[in-house]
């Protein structure tokens, strides 16, 4: 096929007009459907009955919204489970029945870390597993393992399993979150591309608000004032619910990616499914050719590693496939570049800024259980519901504030509030304990303003800092060192619970709360030393890549043998 479609293979004529004619991108084709269906759409109505005539475009990002809320669900659902009575002694309580000791500090914390742990490896893996499969086949399998994982979430008869349970979700959770945004990014318009990965990030708060509303539900306290009277399997069985919907939709509506067909140099895929979403779109002129496609390749100057790979991968059409076991290896060690030759400069800070941020809300998974033991006069399933409601203010917030502030301090500025709203909690913890036998005096609405204080300066630090590593890396590691910094936060997720754990089966919230500030202190020295990349253009290359890119060729490539029949047009791409 490479010899078939060449460009040297065509006439003078031919390669004239190869270079008259501008050949169109994947990005070009799809911003040009969206902005030839949307350009006679001016009003509100119009767009509307754009909604409803194109819904199988629409939909797509429904899916993967849904997706990326299941995860939230999944992620929130142990803050409630710990907290109820029936799930304390089904699964928390001694293995003798005479004995009604509920362990905390070992099986509650190894169970709120478990799926931490296995964030942590899918973390590094699934980057490297999207990147070969595809993403959809990858948010697939995530998704229908979460929902096989959480059905027998709900049957689990002790901590050991369970721990299990949630450690494959950790593992399903990450391979989720590596297909939805991947996803969503290579198949929005480049125009309208910043308002699709919003709309979809927006859901996880969706999750939250989804999981917090059913623990409102089920464990919400009795007349007689007992707490914990509700199902928790459950409980377990209906926050499964999204991530069920999600797979079924992206089983019928979503692609895969036409970009990844392309990096793989399967043009013929590429070029069916970029057309098939630019009908959805409503784009009904002249499609893309595998042809044109394959000439934007050749001719393409600025497309960065993405084009040089598919060059390659088209010329190694004909020879013996690469074996997956070598090319998974390969792309295990790419990992290093992240750290060689004073890269390490921008990784080390933003991953221990994602090490103190996890610390620092690694507190929230224990929330509903502190509202129970500061015995506060509201239901501390509503509690838990209201602070899960200041999310909302908090996505907003941020993304108002992240371009005129800029990156770094707007993580700076989390990090401080979440320090100031820890010390506050720390202090109002021990007055309660103090004064707990007193009836007249109410500390809910103080504990509450501050728990959404620190919940809203989470929110505008997590999307400030994922903004910024984002940002931080060329494109050719920008997936593998954010896998690397997010992995990082992920094994602090996990430590951090076995910490905190203890301290709550203690009753110790005020030096909890202290202890968690410390580490929003340690956050707020770190990402200082991150660098800001506000209003600042992405890099297709670190200075100095092209010394490592050369031995990295050799090293994840084939090798191949060209003719004096390629040779001018292998130096052009190199």
């Amino acid at each position: 096929m490479a010899n078939q479609f060449h460009l040297l293979n065509n006439s003078n004529d031919d390669q004239q007009e190869n270079h008259n004619i501008q050949p169109r991108s994947i990005d070009d084709y799809l911003d040009t459907a969206y902005q030839y269906q949307h350009s006679c759409n001016t009003s509100s109505l119009n767009t509307q009955n754009d909604i409803l005539k194109h819904w199988r475009y629409y939909i797509i990002f429904l899916a993967l919204g849904i997706a990326n809320s299941g995860d939230s669900a999944e992620m929130g659902a142990t803050n409630y489970i710990l907290s109820s009575e029936t799930f304390q002694h089904d699964i928390l309580g001694s293995d003798n029945d005479t004995d009604d000791v509920v362990d905390f500090a070992k099986k509650g914390s190894a169970i709120a870390g478990a799926h931490f742990l296995g964030m942590l490896i899918s973390g590094l893996l699934s980057g490297v597993l999207a990147d070969i499969v595809g993403r959809r086949k990858t948010l697939l399998l995530g998704l229908m393992g979460n929902t096989i994982v959480g059905v027998l979430s709900s049957l689990a008869r002790n901590a050991i399993e369970l721990c299990i349970l949630r450690f494959l979700c950790g593992i399903n959770l990450g391979m989720v979150i590596a297909g939805v945004v991947t996803l969503t990014a290579e198949i929005s318009p480049p125009s309208k591309r910043g308002r699709f990965m919003t709309l979809v990030a927006s859901c996880y708060t969706l999750g939250f608000l989804y999981t917090a509303l059913w623990a409102l539900l089920i464990f919400k306290t009795s007349d007689d004032g007992s707490t914990g009277s509700g199902s928790w399997r459950l409980f377990m069985f209906i926050n499964a619910i999204p991530t069920m919907i999600a797979a079924t939709l992206v089983v019928i509506f979503a692609p895969e990616s036409p970009r990844f067909y392309l990096c793989r140099g399967r043009l013929k895929e590429a070029v069916q499914v970029s057309n098939l979403i630019a009908s959805r779109i409503g784009y009904i002129d002249k499609p893309l050719t595998e042809e044109e496609l394959r000439q934007y390749l050749y001719q393409a100057k600025g497309i960065g590693e993405t084009s040089f790979r598919a060059k390659e991968t088209i010329e190694v059409q004909n020879m013996e496939q690469t074996n997956s076991i070598r090319e998974v290896w390969t792309s295990l060690l790419s990992i290093r570049q992240v750290f060689i030759r004073g890269y390490w400069r921008t990784t080390v800070p933003l991953q221990f800024t994602y090490f103190c941020l996890t610390l620092t809300t690694g507190v929230a998974t224990w929330w509903t259980k502190i509202f129970q033991i500061l015995q506060l006069q509201t239901d501390p399933y509503a509690l838990s519901f209201y602070s899960t409601l200041s999310q909302i203010p908090g996505m907003m917030l941020a993304s108002g504030l992240i371009e005129n502030v800029g990156r770094r301090r707007l993580v700076i500025s989390g990090f401080s509030g979440g320090f100031v709203a820890l010390l506050l909690l720390s202090v109002t913890a021990n007055d309660i304990q103090i004064t707990i036998d007193d009836p007249n005096v109410n500390y809910s609405w103080i504990v509450l303003a501050a728990v959404c204080a620190h919940t809203i300066c989470l929110c505008i630090c997590w999307l400030g800092l994922d903004c910024l590593s984002a940002e931080s890396f060329p494109t050719r590691v920008r997936s593998t060192g954010r896998g690397v910094c997010v992995a990082t936060g992920r094994l602090a997720g996990f430590c951090v619970q076995f910490l905190y754990g203890p301290l709550v089966d203690k009753n110790r919230l005020s030096y909890m709360m202290s202890v968690a500030s410390i580490f929003a202190i340690g956050g707020i020295i770190v990402s200082c030393k991150t660098t800001d990349t506000t209003n600042v253009d992405l890099r297709d290359h670190w200075d100095g890549e092209k010394e490592w890119v050369g031995s990295e060729r050799r090293i994840s490539l084939p090798k191949i043998r060209h003719s004096s029949k390629y040779a001018s047009c292998n130096e052009e791409i190199t």
